[in-house]
């Protein structure tokens, strides 16, 4: 089977507090991939142990479905058409030292018409972790995200504006919903225009990732102060080539 194609990886550190002297961390933590299905990619997943005491993790798989707007996670082979099924890893446990690495590559095959599109590799922790008297354990999980055809769309609810105050810039709020069958990231920016039609300036706005049928409230704030007047505000997101825009208007006392 013909691998799929890389088309991007985040390589953030998914850090997990594990200790008051350092933490653990596992990248890449988001990969985004495109391909076919019956296709397989391999990933190659690195944890660090940043901390003064040895760690063991199982290593499990995990399909990413959304329901009602949120996403939730399911164990592998309890959905038909499940992508945590097929996964293999080439370590089924791991034991980290402290202040050293580990390297585990786990593969996937998507199966034949799934509408499934993500699914996670987590390292569950088997040690006891104390935070104050409360027992935990340190668990951490790498993304994958598969996009499988063109069937990209994104809705938004009007575009709610707060006007500035002497507490808070201006800001604004809308719902965004994944109303398509793949998965993207929206980057947003804010635009601010005053009533002849010249900008005033524009600010970014926090990016944020969706899967199909998941929904998320976004905005942020202008990052600079407003004279008194007549505002039009536009905010347009970007996501998987196409644009998404809805603009308000807004008075400034």
């Amino acid at each position: 089977m013909k691998s799929l194609v890389l088309f991007l990886a985040i390589l953030l550190a998914f850090g997990a507090s594990a200790a008051e002297d350092g933490t653990l961390s596992l990248s890449p933590a988001v990969v985004m991939l495109a391909g076919n299905y019956g296709q397989s990619t391999t990933q190659t997943l690195t944890l660090l142990n940043g901390t003064s005491r040895p760690f063991s993790f199982d290593l499990v798989a995990q399909d990413v479905v959304v329901r009602d707007g949120k996403r939730t996670f399911v164990d592998a082979g309890e959905l038909a058409g499940s992508i945590a099924a097929t996964a293999v890893f080439s370590q089924r446990r791991v034991e980290v030292p402290p202040g050293e690495s580990t390297t585990v590559t786990m593969t996937v095959t998507l199966p034949p018409a799934t509408s499934h599109r993500a699914v996670v590799a987590l390292f569950r922790g088997t040690n006891k972790v104390m935070s104050g008297n409360v027992p935990m354990f340190a668990s951490l999980g790498a993304l994958l995200t598969f996009t499988l055809s063109p069937n990209v769309n994104a809705t938004a609810t009007p575009l709610s504006v707060r006007p500035q105050s002497a507490a808070a810039n201006l800001g604004v709020t809308q719902s965004l919903t994944n109303a398509g069958a793949e998965p993207f990231v929206a980057k947003g920016v804010m635009a601010v225009v005053d009533r002849k039609g010249t900008l005033v300036g524009k600010s970014e706005l926090r990016p944020h990732r969706f899967l199909p049928g998941e929904s998320a409230e976004l905005g942020g704030e202008y990052a600079g102060e407003l004279a008194p007047g007549a505002y039009t505000v536009f905010v347009t997101y970007d996501y998987a080539g196409r644009t998404l825009t809805n603009s308000a208007a807004v008075e400034i006392p």
